[in-house]
């Protein structure tokens, strides 16, 4: 089976990483002969494309994941860049897989040109699922229809994978985000205030451990420097080692990492696929959405929380006393999602039905 696996590309470490967890899902279940790749941001899907690339070269088209659904100024309300009365034209089976809400609750939603679009991808998808982070429910209050929810495709970057990590000492990573600073943070003083939070809690931790911190996108970079500048025992990791092709020597660090604390969704679900303890900084509901549904709840902490500070160190030293038990409990909760993932796959092998299972 050849494979054009359309997914966001140049932008963010997380998205290469959730694309990895993706191609370990295609190799594993479907009878793969080639995976290649292109930007779901950057390739208009137009006549030419669609014609004489996609039907003529391929045998499956995947969408996603990431958190595609966003964006009322894109063309289409989403990221997938293809007219509507055009995606009747691929011929060959394509499915949308494990793509989230990515709304932020100010930004209104997604526009009728959005809901259209996305009712006629659901119309001609061979499979379309939603990542488990609440999107499910955010979706099909817009949309009016609820599909399936399956793990985000970054819990499986490990599959049958290995990565190495070089450092030697105890360490702990930090992922901040600084990209569409108006929707996290909601003033530049609620901003500042965040960064002398941060400021004291990468103190405390400093004297323990060193901190590492693990911007995702270019705009990342400054935060983190503004949160560790003159703070011993820190440093931010060198994004340009890592963005965008060597991504999977970054995982590492989250593999080997005591704990993390993220702003991000795959800063929350990388290190969760290593069993690795994460607390979630939350700024959009799919932070809290992902914790609650894995029953992790009590190891998030919102950006809003009157005692940010005393909140996050709390929660810290109840990781560290309760380490073993949260590690323990990661691997459950880690052997239930790739059984919930090779579930959906059976129902993708059925809705192709004989190509998938020519090998």
């Amino acid at each position: 089976m050849r494979i054009l696996h359309a997914y966001c590309l140049n932008y963010n470490i997380g998205d290469y990483a959730l694309g990895i967890g993706v191609k370990n899902l295609l190799r594993e279940y479907l009878p793969v002969d080639l995976i290649a790749e292109t930007n779901l941001q950057g390739t208009v899907f137009n006549e030419y494309f669609i014609e004489q690339v996609v039907n003529k070269n391929y045998d499956l088209l995947v969408v996603g994941g990431g958190g595609v659904i966003h964006g009322a100024h894109w063309p289409n309300g989403w990221f997938w860049m293809i007219k509507e009365d055009l995606i009747s034209r691929i011929n060959i089976p394509f499915i949308v897989y494990g793509v989230g809400y990515n709304y932020f609750k100010d930004e209104g939603g997604i526009p009728e040109i959005g809901r259209s679009h996305l009712k006629e991808t659901l119309r001609r998808a061979a499979y379309f699922s939603i990542r488990n982070d609440g999107s499910v429910s955010r979706f099909a209050e817009q949309i009016g229809v609820t599909v399936p929810e399956i793990p985000d495709p970054g819990f499986h970057i490990n599959l049958k994978k290995e990565y190495s990590c070089n450092e030697s000492s105890p360490f702990v990573l930090i992922q901040l985000a600084n990209d569409k600073p108006e929707h996290r943070f909601g003033s530049l003083e609620r901003r500042a205030r965040f960064v002398s939070e941060m400021r004291a809690v990468t103190s405390h931790l400093s004297g323990k451990y060193k901190v590492i911190f693990a911007p995702h996108v270019y705009e990342d970079i400054s935060l983190s420097k503004e949160v560790s500048m003159g703070i011993e025992n820190t440093e931010v990791w060198d994004f340009s080692r890592y963005a965008f092709d060597n991504c999977a020597e970054s995982l590492g660090l989250y593999q080997s990492a005591e704990f993390v604390l993220a702003m991000r969704g795959h800063g929350q679900i990388v290190p969760i696929a290593f069993n690795t303890p994460v607390i979630s900084l939350e700024n959009h509901p799919k932070h809290s959405g992902l914790m609650q549904k894995l029953g992790l709840g009590e190891y998030n902490v919102s950006l809003e929380a009157a005692d940010f500070i005393g909140e996050l160190l709390g929660k810290v030293a109840a990781l560290e006393a309760g380490k073993a038990d949260y590690i323990e409990k990661l691997h459950s909760i880690n052997n239930g999602l790739l059984a919930d993932s090779a579930k959906a796959f059976e129902v993708i092998r059925r809705n192709l039905g004989a190509r998938a299972l020519l090998s």
